[in-house]
């Protein structure tokens, strides 16, 4: 191979030449984090520096707080009172009236709820008659309902010298009249009361009729029961399958 064609390969493939760009990217560092310069600070026992920094920091704070004071302070009693929150009132608690138990009235079987110590207090007004004793409305459900426990198969004069027997004891002893049903004993069952009843107890007690003028307390079933205690007492009368009696003392 003569000189020519050396030159000639020489001249073919020239020699490649680095770029200036990428010898500077390869010689450009690459950039480090916050947190790591941090650590480098620490590592190289920089404390007293870190000290001062913190010390700095808090001084600020101190003071922009300092100044936060200052400024709202200074408007005396109207800051305090703008901040001030309105006091919360407590909620309304609303007490529903007890239901209150109600006699009845019936008509052909169906019923509507009467305040009875009201509606007879009415009548008497009107009237111009003064009630012989005044009933609570549960009081008066409650004579009713032992009338008919009592003499539901009792003629209506039947069914009224119960209850001017129940009435004459109230009197004579001052007591009510749930008192009376306890004491003497008269039945625990409560059935629904029946017209007759309810008209019996407003005969007697609000206008003061009566069975007989005699004061008759006691009554019995001859053919239920035997009660030599009811006979010891003073006769006053029959009506269909109850004697009546009074105080043997009167």
């Amino acid at each position: 191979m003569n000189k020519e064609m050396i030159n000639t390969k020489i001249e073919r493939h020239p020699p490649r030449m680095r770029s200036r760009s990428a010898g500077y990217r390869a010689s450009r560092r690459k950039p480090k984090t916050i947190l790591h310069r941090f650590s480098l600070f620490f590592k190289r026992r920089k404390w007293k520096h870190a000290l001062v920094l913190a010390l700095a920091v808090l001084a600020g704070l101190g003071v922009l707080f300092l100044l936060h004071w200052l400024i709202y302070s200074s408007n005396g009693s109207d800051t305090t009172a703008a901040y001030t929150p309105e006091p919360s009132r407590p909620p309304e608690i609303t007490i529903e009236p007890e239901d209150k138990p109600q006699t009845y009235i019936f008509k052909d079987g169906d019923g509507h709820p009467v305040d009875w110590e009201h509606l007879t207090d009415a009548w008497a007004k009107e009237s111009g008659y003064e009630k012989r004793y005044t009933l609570t409305d549960d009081e008066r459900l409650e004579i009713a309902q032992v009338i008919t426990a009592e003499a539901a198969g009792e003629p209506f004069a039947g069914k009224v010298a119960v209850a001017q027997c129940i009435l004459q004891t109230c009197e004579d002893e001052r007591i009510r009249p749930s008192e009376v049903l306890e004491k003497y004993k008269y039945s625990k069952r409560r059935p629904d009361p029946t017209a007759e009843a309810l008209e019996a107890v407003e005969a007697v007690f609000d206008f003061g009729h009566v069975a007989t003028s005699e004061p008759i307390r006691y009554f019995y079933a001859p053919e239920l029961i035997e009660s030599s205690w009811h006979e010891s007492q003073a006769y006053v009368m029959t009506i269909n399958n109850h004697k009546f009696f009074k105080d043997i003392n009167r």
